[in-house]
């Protein structure tokens, strides 16, 4: 009976439910061997049966937060599964666990902002139950993993919350935009984080290496290209654990392309320091010509009176 009762719940049969729910025999929690030990509250959330789901939700005998094998509970599959109609029906019950994380410690506001459903995102965003800036057992936040998976709008609504830590390390010691620069895959999300000044653009990993260097080393020329001419105050001298700069990666790997945007940008530094020299020297020469020219009248001036005299 139990497995009947799952599968008019996989199969959104509402009658063929209604009716096994009258039967007070049937273990209503009863899970799945061959399906991740899944319950029919779980198939009816994964498969979107929102019919189905207001029913078993009306029924105190169900087990509204009962984990599969992955620990995953109902409201986890519905938001990994975008089923937003059942999300928003299970916000709305206090019986309902929204921060039960499954065996990798993701939480639901992790999967929706992986996945890039914005919807859903705007959804948890606006709940106060849920913690925002949790991590993984690898570091990971529900921001740097819609950072890594190049969910452009996702980022710009987390981006707009300042609730959210956008230099947040995982457990190597890179944030966001390290791994941004690092796997060079996503160039509007690098020029999202750039534009943020609370975005530390210089800060370390556990190797010693920043941004900017991973990008030289990884040769992601478009990147390094991008960081130059960001306007942003780079540090492009920093060394690693291993005693070398991103330049020195570079010429090591044969990278030209990246040694001559490395050199040029070094060279307008110099010229434009050599420049504001310049103009500070032709200020000065004008000035003491001005102040010369000044005592010459001055001296005029007295010579026609003495005459006068």
């Amino acid at each position: 009976m139990e497995e009947e009762l799952w599968l008019a719940c996989s199969n959104g049969n509402v009658e063929e439910v209604r009716r096994l729910l009258q039967n007070l025999q049937i273990n209503f929690n009863w899970q799945n061997d061959s399906q991740y030990l899944s319950t029919p509250f779980h198939i009816a959330c994964s498969k979107g049966q929102i019919d189905v789901v207001k029913l078993l939700l009306n029924d105190n005998r169900v087990d509204v937060n009962q984990v599969n094998n992955g620990y995953w509970t109902p409201f986890l599959i519905a938001c990994n599964n975008e089923h937003i109609g059942i999300v928003k029906l299970l916000l709305n019950d206090n019986r309902v666990d929204i921060t039960q994380a499954d065996n990798l410690d993701w939480t639901p506001f992790h999967i929706v902002c992986c996945n890039g459903y914005i919807e859903i995102v705007k959804l948890l965003l606006n709940d106060q139950r849920v913690d925002i800036n949790r991590i993984t057992n690898r570091g990971y936040t529900p921001f740097s993993r819609a950072c890594y998976n190049g969910h452009i709008e996702t980022v710009k609504l987390l981006l707009n919350d300042n609730r959210v830590e956008v230099n947040k390390e995982d457990s190597d010691g890179k944030t966001p935009f390290y791994v941004a620069c690092e796997n060079g895959r996503h160039i509007e999300i690098l020029k999202l984080l750039l534009n943020d000044n609370r975005v530390d653009i210089n800060q370390v990993s556990n190797d010693g290496s920043t941004p900017f260097l991973i990008a030289c080393s990884h040769g992601k020329t478009e990147v390094v290209k991008y960081l130059l001419e960001s306007g942003r105050e780079i540090d492009f001298n920093k060394k690693d654990n291993d005693g070398k700069t991103g330049l020195d990666w570079v010429r090591e790997k044969g990278n030209t392309d990246i040694v001559e945007l490395i050199e040029s940008f070094k060279k307008r530094i110099e010229d434009g320091k050599k420049s504001y020299k310049t103009e500070k020297e032709v200020t000065k020469e004008k000035r003491k010509l001005e102040e010369e020219e000044e005592e010459r009248k001055e001296r005029e001036s007295k010579s026609l009176f003495l005459i006068f005299l």
